[in-house]
């Protein structure tokens, strides 16, 4: 049986790789599907090889990318996909979509050759853009994606009940990360001087990180404390330029390779996830199953993962000094900081788990796969 692989739209490895990402796809999923199915194939927008980001032999011998010949704008890749590689579509028992907004190839596919897909559906991506046509563009494809799939994973319980209305079949299957690999230090956490706050993601509007400078400078007058910034994106300049504004002591460390993430967060004192909205964050996983205390702004996807109080603190997005209070209760609270972090690592652990999770995600595709 072969498996196929649809990215996002404009996907690729090295996309992946260029936000640390690569590694995520290979070891926690790849290695998972070259075991049950007999062939994996990656059908990417760019022009690259398995080879350039892997030497595991049974990866190698068992999955392939399926690239374009040249550079291809993703418009123009996504509609010709079920042509220029129609054989190799058509081999594939079913479709794993890894977005919504990659199922324009999986659409066609399915109506030449019948082939079944199944989409994540982790995000409203049409409620992101502004409005006009692109946002038009981006609704429709999303009601087209959810409505022709076999089956729809959602993230969220929140992203279940929305997809209902529109797929036959919706399970809830939540992001997952690595337990044993985000796992937290041996032994007792102990006082950093100065205190380290982590944030790792997208340096981009939505993140609202000037917010999280403001709040360090205003921690940063009572206590020594230092902002680790993981990731890269078109407000670093900016940020950099307010943090030295505000006296903010930051350290901007680039993109961290997946496999290297886990020591950057067990050197963290506490973890800031700041957005206005997010879906289902897998950094805020990755940070409570490593035991930091997490520290979330109040929308939706942060609050299918955190109960304020219990596993993390919630705040107002849009009051700096509401993060400055749940930071400075965290810092200076050596209990509450352990009591959340360990509840935030027993929480991951028990519903979080990734290989539990890609599990009940090969089985349901060998079911749609089974049933054509």
């Amino acid at each position: 049986m072969t498996l196929g692989l649809l990215p996002a739209l404009g996907g690729g490895l090295g996309e992946l790789a260029s936000t640390g990402q690569a590694g995520r796809l290979l070891d926690g999923y790849l290695a998972r599907y070259v075991k049950v199915f007999e062939r994996v194939l990656y059908f990417s927008y760019r022009v690259e090889s398995l080879e350039q980001f892997t030497r595991d032999p049974a990866l190698l011998a068992h999955a392939s990318v399926i690239a374009p010949a040249r550079p291809l704008s993703r418009g123009r890749r996504a509609a010709t996909l079920a042509w220029t590689e129609g054989s190799r579509l058509r081999a594939c028992a079913v479709l794993r979509v890894f977005q919504v907004t990659g199922t324009v190839p999986a659409l066609v596919a399915h109506a030449r050759f019948g082939v079944p897909y199944v989409t994540t559906y982790g995000f409203s991506y049409a409620q992101l853009s502004r409005r006009g046509p692109k946002r038009l563009l981006k609704a429709a494809v999303e009601r087209l994606g959810l409505r022709h799939a076999a089956a729809v994973i959602a993230t969220t319980e929140a992203l279940r009940a929305r997809a209902a209305g529109l797929a036959r079949q919706v399970q809830l299957v939540p992001n997952g990360v690595d337990t044993q690999r985000f796992a937290p230090p041996a032994g007792p956490r102990r006082p950093r001087s100065p205190a380290r706050v982590l944030y790792v993601g997208r340096f981009s509007a939505e993140k609202n990180l000037e917010t999280l400078v403001a709040a360090m400078a205003v921690v940063a007058r009572r206590r020594s404390v230092r902002l680790v910034l993981v990731g890269a994106g078109p407000l670093e300049g900016r940020l950099r330029e307010l943090a030295r504004a505000a006296g903010v002591e930051a350290a901007f460390l680039g993109v961290v390779p997946q496999e290297r993430l886990p020591d950057v967060y067990r050197q963290a004192d506490a973890f800031v996830l700041a957005s206005f909205t997010e879906g289902h964050p897998k950094v805020l996983i990755e940070a409570m199953a490593s035991g930091v205390p997490c520290v979330a702004s109040d929308c939706e996807g942060n609050r299918s993962l955190v109960t304020d109080g219990v596993s993390g603190l919630l705040f107002d997005p849009a009051r700096a000094v509401d993060l400055a209070d749940r930071l400075g209760r965290v810092l200076d609270d050596g209990a509450l900081a352990e009591a959340l972090g360990r509840a935030g690592r027993e929480l991951a652990v028990a519903r979080y788990d990734l290989g539990a999770l890609v599990a009940e995600e090969i089985a349901l595709l060998r079911r749609v796969a089974a049933a054509v």
